[in-house]
């Protein structure tokens, strides 16, 4: 399982958006100032369909994530799941 914690900032909202678009993932908002977006598989964003500028793009980890990057370019990200202990 993936899942990718989303500061609840404006900012960081269409990652969110993008997430609700996929039908793999499920997303929760905490009470505690941040989203939950949870797969069971491999959670691909792009950072041109989010039409995000590069600073907020390279940020957008800072709320965590319990899964591993596979693969973090300028344009995409991939985040897989792993059985690694935490």
């Amino acid at each position: 399982m993936v899942a990718v914690y989303v500061l609840d900032v404006a900012e960081f909202h269409e990652i969110v958006e993008s997430a609700r678009r996929k039908p793999q993932c499920r997303i929760t908002k905490s009470d505690k100032g941040y989203f939950r977006i949870e797969s069971d598989t491999d959670i691909v964003f792009n950072r041109k369909e989010m039409k995000m500028k590069p600073a907020v793009w390279y940020g957008l980890f800072t709320g965590g994530l319990n899964g591993e990057i596979a693969e973090f370019g300028r344009e995409e990200v991939r985040v897989i799941g792993t059985n690694k202990p935490l």
